[in-house]
């Protein structure tokens, strides 16, 4: 692993440790083994490396959301989509324990930010129509619908990390998360036809592994 690759690594797991705003790059620099200079080298300075971290993040995402969710849309890929996206979650938890400080900080992470979320609510929405389509699932009443299933989807699972550190988890653990999945799927639940909803819940229960 070239030096680049460790300065990512070192500071993902520090922001995830200590938090965003915790870590510095003469943190980063010391944790890594390298001189300033190096790191410099690399990444012209703290929000830099950020950034690189923010395109991983998209990159899965986007991944979770194309390939999980190819139809048809049995209860195992369904399951397997809810599990990956809180995985994804845990895995850059600095970014959902900070999302508000980071973004106003750096107006260009806030506009991808804002893009992200508006391409991820559509999927969702595109997601939860497809399992209508299929006969698993009832459209919401109300005139926003689908929409609305696909915000509050969204919320949940963006918010999930913060929550928990509002409620006084601050030591926050994979396990934490597993109440944010159930939490999740409890807002589609009531939409989806009864054998298929207790298929899902069976597979996030055996698939995820705390």
């Amino acid at each position: 692993m070239g030096n680049r690759e460790r300065i990512i690594e070192t500071t993902l797991r520090l922001m995830n440790e200590l938090g965003a705003e915790a870590v510095g790059t003469n943190r980063i620099a010391t944790e890594t083994g390298v001189s300033p200079g190096n790191l410099y080298y690399h990444f012209s300075n703290r929000e830099e490396i950020v950034h690189t971290l923010f395109d991983a993040l998209e990159d899965e995402f986007h991944d979770v959301l194309q390939r999980d969710v190819v139809r048809p849309l049995p209860p195992e890929r369904i399951a397997a989509f809810y599990l990956r996206t809180f995985d994804l979650a845990w895995r850059y938890r600095f970014f959902f324990n900070g999302t508000l400080g980071l973004l106003r900080r750096d107006p260009v992470l806030a506009a991808r930010y804002q893009g992200l979320q508006r391409w991820g609510i559509a999927e969702l929405g595109s997601i939860a129509a497809g399992i209508a389509e299929d006969g698993n699932l009832t459209h919401p009443r109300g005139a926003a619908g689908i929409a609305s299933l696909a915000l509050g989807t969204w919320l949940i699972w963006s918010n999930w990390i913060g929550f928990l550190q509002i409620s006084g988890i601050t030591d926050i653990q994979r396990s934490d998360m597993t109440a944010g999945i159930n939490q999740l799927f409890d807002v589609i639940a009531p939409y989806l036809e009864p054998e298929f909803e207790a298929a899902i819940r069976e597979c996030i229960a055996n698939q995820w592994a705390p």
